[in-house]
C-alpha cells in the first residue's frame, strides 16, 4: 500500500518502503528526502523566488566534481508525459567506487511555489525507479 506525503503545499502517494526525513535547510528553503531502500534518495525542496538555474547548475556540477571528480552534464529533455510539470532538468553521471551514479535535478512550479527536486541512485536502482518518479510528478502537475 503507497503512503502518502501531504507537505509543502505539495500531495502524493509513494512507495511505503521509501523511508521520508525533513530538513530545514535556512528560512527561505525547506524540504524533505526520501531515502530508497536501494540506497538512492528523491529530494523536494521549496524556494522562494524563481532560482538563477544556470548558477545553481553550476553550483551542483562543481560540488560533484570537487567530491567525485570527472563529471558528466547534461541538459535532460522534458517530455510532458514523463516529466508532467517540470520545465528544466539536468542529468549529472559520475563515478562513485565503480558505480555509474546518475543524480536528476529538476525544476518545478506548482501553484504559486517554485521547487528543486533531486532524484539520484546507482544506474540500475535510478532505471528501475523512474517510472515511479514519473508518477509522482503527475501527481503533483494535476
Amino acid at each position: 500500500m503507497p503512503a502518502t506525503f501531504s507537505e509543502l503545499g505539495l500531495h502524493f502517494l509513494y512507495p511505503e518502503n521509501w523511508l521520508l526525513q525533513s530538513e530545514e535547510a535556512d528560512a527561505a528553503t525547506t524540504g524533505v528526502i526520501f531515502e530508497l531502500p536501494s540506497g538512492g534518495f528523491f529530494s523536494v525542496e521549496t524556494i522562494e523566488e524563481e532560482p538563477d538555474y544556470d548558477s545553481v547548475i553550476q553550483q551542483i556540477e562543481q560540488a560533484f566534481v570537487d567530491e567525485y571528480g570527472e563529471t558528466e552534464a547534461e541538459e535532460f529533455p522534458t517530455d510532458p508525459e514523463q516529466m508532467a510539470g517540470v520545465h528544466l532538468a539536468f542529468d549529472f553521471r559520475f563515478y562513485y567506487l565503480d558505480l555509474l551514479i546518475i543524480s536528476r535535478l529538476m525544476f518545478l512550479r506548482a501553484g504559486n511555489q517554485n521547487y528543486i527536486l533531486q532524484f539520484q541512485a546507482e544506474i540500475r536502482d535510478f532505471e528501475s525507479n523512474e517510472m515511479v518518479i514519473a508518477a509522482i510528478l503527475k501527481q503533483i502537475a494535476s
